[in-house]
């Protein structure tokens, strides 16, 4: 068997890695030194490269920031399969990108080459501290620095506070959080807004997805005797109201069965009474794996199972198994950095927890155990952070809220807005939101997939305007935003593909060079002559 632990040397080399490269390979300021660009690019996600390219190929001089040390979020982070939605509606850049990749390394390279080519430098391992502004313009980023940890997630403090500047003419903030936005003082929301707030039907709080007959309690049966580990006490608001849960994050394992699989180890502080929630599970024989699915239409239950070691490779299931734990990332859209490091950690530690639970508790059935002795990480796509994923998946964070707002009735196609700068194309696709008890038992708070918008008006195709990625006028005049758009909850969960926000990241990138070259607001920017370079792109700005 293949030994692929990295030894204790080559840990510490590839967790400075992407400090190194970004100090030697691509800038040459000295900690806070001020430089100067025309666009700045926050986070080289998908949609970052894109917009940093897309700013180049106009002749704007332009930087990127990196909170890791790898390109690409979830496009070069995990993902499966990236969901396209309906296929015609994907034009510009991304159209190309998408057909010649399949897997994570392959994007990740291509990402690589395309910041080459235009001579795109990279600041790997900061992240923003903190803003300089001069009325609603925004002047300067405060970088710290605070390189990821050897397993693939954010460290609580940086390393070095301030230890860059960036001053540009205009920033684009990609990030899934929105944290230069949010820093830069632009309104922004989190959360399920309610029924009422823009009129939306399928909006607020839901009916529990699924209830399972499992005693939540410490003392089975007492509720004053306290929780069991992994159940939440976020209390359940009536149906339709608004509240600020944010639907589940988790990882996208990349799993094997092979010898040569890199190893799951058990977090240093594992407590198998973190479990007893699925250890009641086991012992009552309840099934833990069957969840529901809307699909379709709102009053059509499909079932669908996904086993624990399926996530990864192929199967999904909004399940109570599951690796992650629905409601534990509430704290996130808003959170701190330290906060956020927490999270992360979490639900790295939680997969690994349950992976020693499933090898070595009683309750646990032996056919599972037996799958459970055997998994592995999979080398050879993740070996830089020893097989972990290194992009939690922030399936939604903040919000813009700007001039235009995206609600239910742009995904439904009862809109037609005229400042087009691409297409999105998606049922309402949201994950649970907490664990809870309810009647003595355990409930997976809302969590739905409704394809019923595909089948309606335009096939599901909708608009995205200019003004749901420029912030209003009055807070902030050289931001552009095009991951945290300006949406409602129930849009950005048909919003929140990477194929969309690639096609915005393209479109913000040409508009951040076009406000530059004509010394203008990015609200000021001639949509007409935006139109006219964006379908030279081959951007998809019509419905079919």
């Amino acid at each position: 068997m293949t030994n692929h632990t990295p030894t204790l040397g080559r840990r510490f080399i590839q967790s400075i890695g992407g400090l190194v490269l970004s100090v030697l390979m691509f800038t040459r300021a000295a900690a806070g030194d001020t430089e100067a660009y025309d666009v700045c690019v926050y986070t080289a996600n998908a949609s970052g490269v894109m917009a940093a390219v897309a700013a180049a190929r106009e002749g704007s001089k332009v930087i990127v920031v990196e909170p890791s040390r790898w390109l690409g979020g979830m496009t070069g982070g995990g993902l499966i399969h990236i969901d396209w939605g309906r296929e015609e509606a994907v034009g510009g850049s991304a159209r190309a990108i998408l057909k010649s990749n399949d897997d994570d390394p392959k994007f990740r390279a291509t990402f690589a080459k395309m910041l080459k080519d235009h001579s795109i430098p990279v600041v790997f391992d900061h992240r923003v501290a903190s803003v300089k502004r001069d009325g609603s313009t925004l002047r300067s980023i405060v970088l710290d620095c605070a390189p990821f940890d050897p397993f693939g997630c954010p460290i609580a403090k940086p390393i070095s506070v301030a230890a860059r500047t960036i001053q540009a003419k205009v920033f684009i903030d990609c990030s899934y959080e929105g944290d230069l936005m949010a820093r830069a003082g632009v309104a922004y929301s989190f959360g399920r807004e309610s029924r009422e707030t823009y009129g939306e039907s399928l909006a607020g709080t839901q009916v529990n997805m699924v209830v399972y007959d499992i005693d939540p309690y410490l003392t089975p049966g007492d509720p004053a005797s306290g929780l069991i580990p992994l159940i939440q006490s976020t209390p359940l608001r009536p149906e339709g109201s608004a509240d600020s849960l944010t639907m589940g994050y988790g990882f996208r394992w990349k799993l094997t069965w092979e010898a040569d699989g890199l190893p799951i180890k058990p977090p240093e502080d594992y407590d198998p009474k973190v479990f007893e929630l699925y250890r009641r599970g086991f012992k009552k024989g309840i099934d833990m794996f069957t969840g529901r699915r809307m699909k379709h239409r709102l009053d059509n239950w499909e079932v669908a199972k996904g086993y624990m070691f399926t996530i990864g490779v192929g199967n999904l299931s909004r399940a109570l198994w599951a690796p992650t734990n629905y409601g534990s990332n509430a704290d996130y859209p808003d959170g701190d950095y330290a906060t956020r490091a927490r999270i992360w950690k979490a639900q790295q530690n939680f997969f690994r927890g349950i992976t020693h639970f499933l090898r070595t508790d009683p309750a646990v059935p032996q056919d599972l155990k037996e799958q459970a002795l055997k998994i592995g990480l999979q080398p050879g796509i993740f070996n830089d952070s020893e097989g972990y994923p290194h992009q939690l998946y922030v399936r939604e964070a903040r919000r813009m809220k700007s001039a235009y707002v995206i609600t239910q009735k742009d995904v439904s196609g009862q809109t037609d807005p005229e400042d087009s700068v691409g297409l999105a194309s998606y049922g309402v696709d949201e994950w649970p939101y907490a664990t809870i008890p309810i009647d003595g038992k355990v409930a997976l708070q809302g969590g739905y997939l409704s394809e019923v918008y595909l089948e309606e008006l335009h096939r599901g195709i909708y608009k995205i305007p200019y003004r749901a990625i420029t912030p209003k006028q009055e807070e902030c005049t050289n931001l552009l935003v095009p991951v945290c758009v300006s949406a409602s909850h129930i849009a950005m969960t048909s919003i929140r593909m990477e194929p969309v926000w690639m096609i915005l990241g393209e479109s913000a990138g040409t508009a951040a060079a076009m406000a530059v070259a004509n010394h203008v607001a990015v609200q000021e920017v001639d949509y007409l002559e935006l139109r006219k370079k964006l379908l030279n792109l081959s951007q998809r700005l019509e419905r079919p």
